[in-house]
């Protein structure tokens, strides 16, 4: 080991380019791997957390993530192989007290049981009890740790502090503890309360407003739960079929059930990409060892007619290529903790936000084998084919012309076809996925997205708890943001383009009864105020919109969109048709007055759980979350006056989340466009290591046909005859990689399609680009070294020979 210490030492060159190619390569698998390990295989800190999952339905329709308190009640009837079952849903609310600023805050809801469930106890204080989950008793909650350090400085004295929760008093009774705070679920919450139903909500079947925990039994397991779940669904769908036709249940892992789809699937991507970068390494570091080994056929030579065999040749070439790849591994490691720096502070957002890529003792053993991995990739193949120098030949400066040389030859191309085509896929990846992005924002989304503000507004029922105050209060904050200065129109909405749709419900014609087994289309609905269509910008292409005097007990009207009036009524004009849609489980029928433009989502990646949209008034529907929309020339400097405009209605009920709508597209995608830029520059790597693979080879042979070159000008060749012969070479080389390559990026392609398929896709024109690139700088790589096959002074290069 000591002498191939010396050897490397020796060629400090060769050996810095082999160390720095080897700690990107190892670096950025090191990264990944931790990243899979944090984002897909970390433990939640839950004793038995093993044994939690959380249940879901699925529909033809979509995942049915929430649960209503009827569903609930006869899931645990069913659901046998659990031993306990907790709600958990979600909670935004004003937290305030005498002397302080109001700071709206993520609350979690849960039942008595939920802290069981995940076996955790207050730090201090005490948990809920059953009276608290009652209706009308929601009157205590238990905070955060770190809310508790931050407002409060950990002070004991926090327990029974009164403090108002959209302005209604609550006492804090508990404080949990700091692991408690699992950021991939509980998003970070700042507090628990107990969730309860009114008697009326209790009824509602399709109030679904919470996700379903549970704790498995011992020696049940995921499959064998869902299993019992089954015949629940089946008796669901025929009691409800115009609800439940289809749905069958499923029992996810904890583990499963945090960690988003895509994350998951963009993190194995990037992991496996990350694999092709290090092959591109190896196949580099191939070549690098190949012309190492030419340089020094004639010392191995020497050797092997001392008598060292062919296994002490290729132990030696072996223990320089694994001190290398080690040392390559020990710099990896710098390079994957400052790559997990940047990832954590700019990409983990969202559901992996608080995940840690940290470098465990799993991470460092899994580095140390890659390291060792690589040393054998990158070293087994040119050791061997040193082995099997033909010793006389080059010990009679014979070596350019025999076997072996062209053996070198021959594997030096193949290693550079293999880096052209991992190179193209990686190249492929990051092109289809940039322009997708590009489309996506080029893509015309049926409404004017341009100009407008929005910002969101829970009306809790503690503070407006009947439908007509709630209406009232509506069109009083409409007054007031049609009434700022500088705005053009004003409108409020359940829901807004820039974050798709809610409230899926199936509808029916006339003709159709709603209890029957039939197949119905679901729509989206969302609740509008009138003026809703023109501050949006979304075009009347049939019939009128809803009267700028309609009222709650008017008659029941709706405007749908065009693929809604294409999909029922094909033949005929949809405005004057009757439509109705399940509200709570009853039949809603209303009047179709009009027909609008598609529109589309201009942040999701995905596409809407259905194409079919359902505008409903206002008034007819005043639900307790309600989104704001404003178009002004300058939609940014009403950031503060809409704030206070709302605050000035009611200091409890303060908005949040005000922004354009170019910036909630941003934060949208975010983590794709981070994602993207990692791909980017693990394709832009990889083009830099192909590129400087293919100069390498180039040089190479250039420097082997020196004399030939020689001979060939003065036998009359023209320098742009022998540029030619070496860029024909290269081009060869390029063009079998780019070949070879095309089919495995057409493959991430379509695999980039599968799970993004607003955002990426097979991209012919985004491939052409990428090997039109690739190919130029391959042949790029090549010029530099042809140019100089061109200056060959024919009597140096004969005597030479």
């Amino acid at each position: 080991m000591i002498h191939a210490i010396r050897s490397l030492l020796r060629s400090p060159a060769h050996t810095i380019v082999a160390l720095v190619t080897l700690a990107l390569g190892i670096g950025i698998n090191t990264s990944m791997v931790s990243g899979v390990q944090a984002l897909l295989f970390h433990s939640a800190p839950f004793p038995g957390e093993d044994k939690i999952a959380r249940i879901i339905g699925v529909t033809p329709q979509g995942r049915m993530d929430l649960f209503s308190y009827a569903e609930l009640n006869e899931i645990r009837a069913s659901a046998q192989d659990f031993e306990i079952l907790a709600t958990l849903g979600w909670d935004y609310t004003t937290y305030a007290e005498p002397g302080q600023a109001t700071t709206r805050l993520r609350g979690v809801l849960g039942g008595v049981e939920l802290f069981a469930l995940f076996g955790a106890r207050p730090l201090i204080g005490r948990a809920f009890t059953a009276e608290e989950t009652q209706p009308g008793r929601s009157t205590v909650i238990i905070i955060s740790h770190t809310l508790w350090q931050q407002r409060y400085g950990g002070s004991l004295d926090v327990l029974g502090r009164i403090v108002r929760l959209d302005g209604q008093p609550v006492e804090i009774v508990g404080v949990m503890p700091p692991i408690f705070e699992y950021r991939p679920l509980w998003e970070g919450a700042s507090y628990w309360r107990p969730l309860n139903f009114t008697r009326e909500q209790q009824e509602w079947r399709d109030y679904r407003v919470f996700t379903l925990f549970g704790r498995l039994r011992p020696g049940a397991t995921l499959a064998a739960a869902a299993t019992t779940l089954a015949p629940l669904a089946t008796t669901q769908a025929r009691d409800h079929p115009s609800i439940y036709n289809g749905l069958r249940y499923r029992v996810l892992s904890l583990q499963d059930a945090v960690t988003d789809g895509l994350m998951r699937n963009m993190t194995w991507m990037l992991l496996a990409l990350s694999v092709f970068v290090l092959l591109i390494a190896c196949a580099n570091l191939a070549n690098l060892q190949l012309a190492r080994t030419t340089a020094r056929a004639r010392e191995l030579a020497i050797r092997a007619a001392l008598g060292a065999t062919r296994g002490s040749l290729i132990g030696h070439q072996l223990r320089e290529c694994l001190v290398l790849a080690l040392a390559g591994g020990a710099l990896g490691l710098l390079v994957a903790t400052a790559l997990n720096r940047l990832i954590e502070r700019h990409l983990l957002t969202g559901g992996a936000a608080g995940a840690t890529l940290s470098l465990d003792l799993v991470t460092l053993a899994l580095t140390f084998g890659v390291s060792l991995v690589t040393g054998v990739l990158f070293g087994i193949f040119p050791a061997w084919l040193a082995a099997r120098t033909d010793v006389n030949a080059v010990l009679k400066q014979q070596s350019r012309g025999s076997s072996a040389g062209r053996g070198l030859g021959r594997a030096r191309n193949l290693l550079i076809v293999a880096e052209v085509a991992l190179a193209l896929v990686l190249l492929g990846g990051a092109g289809v996925m940039q322009r997708g992005l590009e489309r996506m924002l080029e893509r015309e989304p049926g409404w004017d997205s341009d100009r407008v503000l929005t910002a969101t507004l829970p009306v809790p029922a503690t503070r407006i708890n009947n439908d007509p105050q709630r209406i009232v209060y509506f069109q009083e904050l409409e007054r007031r943001l049609s009434a700022l200065p500088g705005v053009e129109r004003a409108a409020l909405a359940t829901s807004l383009p820039v974050n798709g749709y809610n409230a899926d419900r199936q509808v029916l014609t006339e003709g159709q009864a709603p209890g029957s087994s039939a197949q119905f289309p679901t729509a989206s609905h969302t609740m509008v105020t009138p003026g809703y269509f023109s501050t949006v910008g979304i075009p009347l292409l049939e019939g009128r919109l809803f009267n700028a005097d309609i009222q709650a007990r008017g008659p029941r009207v709706v405007v749908i969109n065009a693929s809604l009036a294409k999909a029922l009524w094909p033949d005929r004009s949809a405005v004057g048709q009757r439509l109705c849609s399940m509200d709570s489980g009853q039949p809603y029928w209303a009047e179709v007055i009009g027909v609008v433009r598609d529109v589309e989502s201009v942040a999701s990646l995905q596409p809407p759980s259905t194409p079919f949209v359902v505008y409903k008034p206002l008034v007819h529907e005043p639900w307790g979350w309600i989104y704001l929309v404003v178009r002004s020339d300058r939609p940014e400097t009403l950031v503060e006056p809409m704030r206070r405009a709302v605050e000035a209605l009611d200091p409890d009920m303060p908005a949040f989340g005000i922004q354009t709508v170019p910036q909630a597209v941003r934060g949208a995608q975010h983590n794709l466009r981070l994602s993207a830029q990692l791909l980017g520059a693990f394709a832009l790597l990889g083009l830099g290591l192909a590129a400087v693979g293919v100069y390498g080879v180039t040089v190479n042979l250039v420097t082997q046909r020196t004399g030939e070159f020689g001979i060939r000008l003065a036998l009359g060749a023209s320098p742009s005859n022998l540029l030619q012969l070496v860029m024909r070479h290269g081009l060869g080389l390029a063009a079998a990689g780019l070949a070879l390559g095309l089919g495995g990026a057409i493959g991430l392609s379509r695999f980039l399609g599968s799970i993004m398929p607003r955002a990426a896709g097979l991209d012919l024109p985004a491939l052409a680009a990428v090997s039109g690139l690739l190919l130029v700088v391959t042949l790029f790589a090549c010029y530099i070294p042809a140019r100089r096959a061109t200056k060959v002074d024919p009597l140096e290069a004969l005597r030479t020979e």
